[in-house]
């Protein structure tokens, strides 16, 4: 017993520390993609600019949190409906909020519980049908779509209201209010994946879901309600998109879904779930905006950008596929 023990101990710090000096790695990366940059476009690391990029990853990285949750959770999980949540988030937001302050609470309830309901159905799906995540949250995509074009009929409708204006553009010491809530929301997230029960749930989940379930955990439920937050957080970030656009359009979310899958590989999140952390996709989501921030000072197309990601996501899976054979 003594040395199971042990050898549990050891497995885990080696976790650990693989999973920080992948995240080190993932730093080093960040400042180079800036120096990078500056080098290409001088004033690319001026802190406005800084500023500027982290304020664009705070979209990709709310949309990723979700992702995040559902990957941990194992089972070859992945959402690739999120972009398509987001969307309609931002579409019944606008819709809810109606450009009038009063109408916050109200979008800041239905919108999130919209994106729960896609969010569950597919986890029903997935658990209890066993139909793959790739293929049901494909699917579901494809439905989120097209009830977006039901309500809508092609024209959204609606606008922020200026409170929300404030907060998806407006700036204390300049530095982006949606900065700062990203903080309190990466914050708020670590604590819960890593000091609750809750979040311990999760990791044994991903880990092993036959240990999870003999000791009482009911694995299928838990993974239901996975996805159906991860829809819930996929149209919240809708909802702070649109407080950085202002006006509602189609779509929004079409290249959001992808480099949320990116940003947990190069943040050295498992794609084999049950280890990893927020952190790590938070700094994948980082250095994805600055590439493609880099990529646009290049006036490189919207083509080149789209093989550039990709290229890149290709590369990731190869390199996981082959971490796992070994």
């Amino acid at each position: 017993m003594k040395n199971n023990s042990q050898s549990s101990i050891l497995e885990r710090n080696v976790v650990k520390n693989v999973f920080f000096a992948k995240l080190a790695i993932s730093f080093y990366a960040i400042i180079l993609l800036f120096v990078l940059g500056e080098i290409i476009l001088p004033g690319f690391i001026s802190f406005s600019h800084v500023m500027s990029v982290l304020r664009l990853s705070v979209f990709l990285g709310i949309v990723a949190l979700g992702q995040t949750l559902v990957v941990i959770s194992g089972n070859e999980g992945v959402d690739l409906s999120v972009g398509s949540v987001l969307s309609i988030g931002v579409v019944l937001s606008a819709y809810f909020l109606n450009g009038q302050n009063i109408n916050i609470p109200k979008a800041l309830l239905l919108t999130p519980a919209v994106g729960l309901g896609f969010g569950l159905v597919s986890g029903l799906a997935i658990s209890y049908i066993e139909i793959p995540p790739i293929i049901m949250t494909l699917a579901m995509a494809s439905v989120v779509e097209g009830t977006s074009l039901i309500i809508t009929k092609g024209f959204p409708t609606g606008n922020a209201p200026p409170f929300l204006e404030v907060i998806g553009n407006g700036k204390i010491f300049d530095i982006p209010y949606l900065i700062l809530v990203w903080i309190v929301l990466i914050i708020l997230s670590s604590l819960v994946l890593k000091k609750t029960k809750w979040g311990n749930i999760l990791y044994g989940v991903g880990s092993n879901s036959l240990t999870a379930e003999l000791s009482g955990v009911m694995v299928k439920r838990f993974r239901v309600f996975v996805y159906g937050i991860c829809g819930a957080i996929a149209a919240f970030a809708g909802l702070f998109l649109l407080s950085y656009t202002g006006t509602p359009y189609l779509n929004l979310g079409a290249n959001y879904t992808m480099p949320s899958i990116a940003s947990l590989a190069i943040g050295g999140i498992s794609l084999a779930g049950g280890n990893g952390n927020y952190i790590g996709a938070v700094t994948g989501c980082i250095i994805l905006t600055t590439l493609n921030s880099i990529l646009v000072a290049l006036r490189t197309t919207e083509a080149v950008r789209q093989i550039t990601f990709g290229l890149l996501l290709l590369i990731l899976i190869i390199a996981y596929t082959g971490r796992r054979k070994k």
